[in-house]
């Protein structure tokens, strides 16, 4: 039976490579790009949420309690889809070397099981690619092989 934080990471890493995928056919100019709609982020801000969830969970996981939000990403400017995807490389790295010395089912200061911060992650990466999703489609960029697969996108013929 595997252990817990490889089938996390397993979990983490399938999630990730479509993020990759996504950053791949991405081009610098649009990540200044918005949705149609007053509020809207840019796309560059998703990717700067992205990267500083999974920093600042991270943080959470090591210390044992919230240390308060951070993005690497914001030291960057101008912020291009290669800098994204090697910081959240940095990320992934520094996320396998934590799992690897660290109990996920032992109880943070805030009483849950660290496995749970995991969790929260995965999910807000989830919620991202909803997000991306709508650039894809309303840019009406090529969809990636893998988002295809994954999420069933097609656009209608």
């Amino acid at each position: 039976m595997a252990a817990l934080s490889d089938v996390l990471l397993t979990q983490w890493q399938q999630i990730r490579r479509l993020t990759y995928d996504y950053l791949d056919g991405l081009e610098p100019s649009h990540l200044a790009l918005t949705l149609p709609f007053p509020k809207s982020q840019s796309l560059g801000y998703q990717f700067w949420c992205m990267a500083g969830a999974q920093e600042s969970y991270l943080e959470k996981l090591e210390h044992g309690r919230w240390q308060g939000f951070s993005s690497s990403l914001s030291h960057y400017h101008p912020l291009t889809p290669a800098v994204i995807k090697q910081q959240l490389q940095r990320a992934d790295e520094d996320m396998v070397q934590l799992l690897q010395r660290i109990d996920l089912e032992a109880p943070l200061a805030d009483g849950q099981p660290g496995y749970n911060v995991v969790l929260q992650m995965i999910k807000h990466e989830m919620h991202h690619h909803g997000q991306l999703i709508n650039f894809m489609f309303c840019f009406q960029w090529p969809i990636p092989q893998s988002w295809q697969n994954e999420w069933a996108l097609a656009y209608d013929e």
